[in-house]
């Protein structure tokens, strides 16, 4: 039976920077400047003040790279929940023979967070251009070993990875699979193909 690709290259870089949004969030934090006030004046004094300040932005060292890690981030959170909520559809029927967890994997991407805790600088083009070329080959490397839903915002989210043994058809195979709940050896689920090597547990979606 032929079953589509569903992981195609554009959604498989979306859900690689989605594992990577705490990243540029701390980058975002490490570069604000100031908190931005507006200032109110007041007819009448109130407790010796005659204006009222109140905090409504920030400011940032480098507001344009600061806008494009936001916007790209956002984007690749809405694709990430766009390919899961349309993965699991038409899914098959299988029996688990046996699971094991491989969860634990995440803490892979711990490594390239350390970057936020170093002397970076988003105002300099070649430690941006560092970081995309760094970012790039792991981007490259997850989608040829079939690891990029090694992500700490799916485990956030309560995804678990699992390294399983499973009959379709009375005809038993190999596969990892994606599932929000813990695949019980003997347990029939239902499951739909990402590719030839992975698979999502139906009715897991976000």
């Amino acid at each position: 039976m032929d079953r589509r690709n569903i992981t195609r290259l554009v959604p498989s870089i979306a859900i690689f920077i989605s594992g990577y949004t705490p990243l540029f969030l701390i980058m975002l934090i490490k570069d604000v400047q100031g908190i931005v006030w507006f200032t109110y004046p007041l007819v009448k004094p109130l407790m010796g003040m005659g204006t009222i300040s109140i905090p409504y932005w920030l400011s940032f060292a480098n507001p344009l790279t600061v806008t494009f890690l936001f916007v790209i981030s956002v984007l690749s959170l809405f694709m990430l929940r766009y390919v899961l909520g349309n993965i699991s559809r038409n899914p098959f029927a299988i029996e688990i023979v046996t699971a094991r967890s491989r969860s634990s994997e995440v803490v892979n991407y711990t490594i390239p967070y350390m970057i936020s805790f170093v002397a970076f600088d988003l105002s300099k083009l070649q430690d941006l251009a560092s970081l995309i070329l760094f970012l790039s080959i792991l981007c490259l490397l997850s989608i040829r070993s079939q690891s990029i839903f090694i992500n700490p915002i799916l485990a956030a989210l309560g995804y678990g990875l699992y390294d399983c043994k499973y009959k379709e058809n009375d005809i038993e195979k190999e596969c990892v699979m994606l599932s929000r709940t813990d695949l019980a050896n003997g347990s029939s689920r239902e499951y739909t193909k990402i590719n030839n090597y992975m698979g999502m547990i139906a009715n897991d979606g976000v």
